[in-house]
């Protein structure tokens, strides 16, 4: 989502980082006090829970950064949440109010080893909006203040009202479902016309939210919710709309992701960390350092990859989780202010959006490897012991 050497001395930090903190914290230090509450429309956003300065993305350092690994196709400054969406890569133009969408393959062939020429955008005028997601096809779903759109394959855009001026995190569910987080804390659930099917409270914010896939290690669909007010993350049964536990991730949760086993990976921007969840009930099951500001999170299902971006360093760094413990695996030099990130799991390619000039950078599995091809691993095996079942051993912090 062109490897390269990092410095003696940052190589040194993460090393001796490492070799200091534990793994695994008590589970009771995870849990928040915050009860679940039911999900009609007359249900109330807390007030009367421990809150926390949301947390933001780290800035990146001044001046022009270092030469990024693969090449950066154009687009205008401004631009914000990339999607894929079957062979396609969309992102919004600033101001909200067009979609760009360009070939994903023509993006990666000109970040192979005989590049062509770089791929120019369609532009798509919608209504304005905040936010994008895929729906697999080669549409995409994007919401505003007051609306919601639908961008078919075709470039053909239909708008719907949205019962919120404030969106601020979008997901699907694999029946097609759309799941919309708002900044005054609800989700909005839409059915697969985009017609509103619940509105489930009890948030102070809802930041991201993340969605198991079909076959996960669990015993249904687990919707998880990202609340960067509270730094936690909760479960949310979207038929009756009741909240489970909260649990505390650090203190400035930012950005969230969901392997093929059901985990949930976060990104603690504020102490420098990703924080492992998964089970039902949702349980902590590691945290781990990371330097530089982790914010930007995405999954490779296909070759067990968590991609992370560290915007304080314009880096981006890959973690086997095979084991349940982190290990680093690949570090590539990003673009300026890398602040969003994609994968896509059948080519394995990673595409890294500058908040800061603009730009969709292009890493192919060769480029993050120097030059190998990173074929995919076996996936839908039952998650390692370290996923399944919280480990009691492991370093102090």
């Amino acid at each position: 989502m062109g490897g390269m050497s990092a410095s003696r001395s940052r190589a040194t930090a993460r090393t001796s980082a490492r070799r200091t903190i534990g793994l695994l914290v008590p589970l009771a230090a995870a849990a928040l006090v915050v009860a679940g509450c039911n999900s009609s429309s007359g249900s109330q956003t807390p007030t009367d829970v421990a809150t926390v300065t949301p947390a933001s993305a780290s800035p990146a350092p001044p001046g022009v950064p270092r030469t990024p690994a693969g090449v950066t196709v154009p687009t205008p400054a401004g631009s914000a949440s990339p999607a894929l969406s079957d062979g396609r890569l969309a992102v919004i133009g600033p101001g909200g109010t067009a979609v760009l969408r360009f070939d994903e393959s023509a993006m990666t062939a000109a970040a192979s080893a005989t590049p062509g020429a770089l791929p120019t955008a369609t532009y798509v005028a919608t209504p304005a909006l905040t936010h994008l997601v895929g729906t697999g096809d080669g549409g995409f779903i994007g919401v505003g203040p007051g609306h919601v759109v639908r961008i078919g394959p075709d470039g053909q855009v239909r708008s719907d009202v949205l019962r919120t001026e404030n969106p601020s995190a979008l997901a699907r569910t694999p029946d097609g479902r759309t799941l919309v987080g708002t900044e005054n804390g609800h989700v909005l659930v839409l059915d697969r016309d985009l017609a509103q099917q619940r509105d489930i409270a009890g948030f102070v914010r809802v930041d991201d939210i993340t969605v198991s896939p079909p076959g996960a290690d669990l015993p249904g669909e687990q919707v998880v919710v990202l609340d960067r007010a509270q730094s936690s993350v909760t479960p949310v049964d979207l038929g009756n709309g009741d909240l489970g536990p909260a649990l505390r991730a650090g203190n400035g949760a930012t950005n969230s992701a969901v392997d093929h086993n059901g985990r949930v990976l976060v990104a603690n921007t504020r102490d420098d960390e990703i924080v492992g969840f998964f089970g039902s009930p949702l349980v902590m099951r590691f945290r781990y350092p990371v330097s530089d500001g982790p914010y930007a999170v995405d999954y490779d299902d296909a070759r067990n990859l968590l991609w992370v971006s560290t915007t304080g360093n314009n880096e981006v760094v890959a973690y086997d989780l095979a084991t349940g413990e982190p290990a680093e695996k690949h570090r590539f030099a990003a673009v300026a202010q890398p602040d969003a990130i994609v994968v896509d799991d059948a080519s394995g390619t990673v595409f890294v959006l500058s908040a800061r000039d603009g730009g969709i950078q292009v890493v192919t599995t060769a480029a993050q490897t120097g030059g190998a091809l990173v074929p995919p691993t076996a996936t839908g095996a039952a998650p390692t012991s370290a996923t399944t079942a919280p480990a009691t051993t492991g370093a102090a912090r």
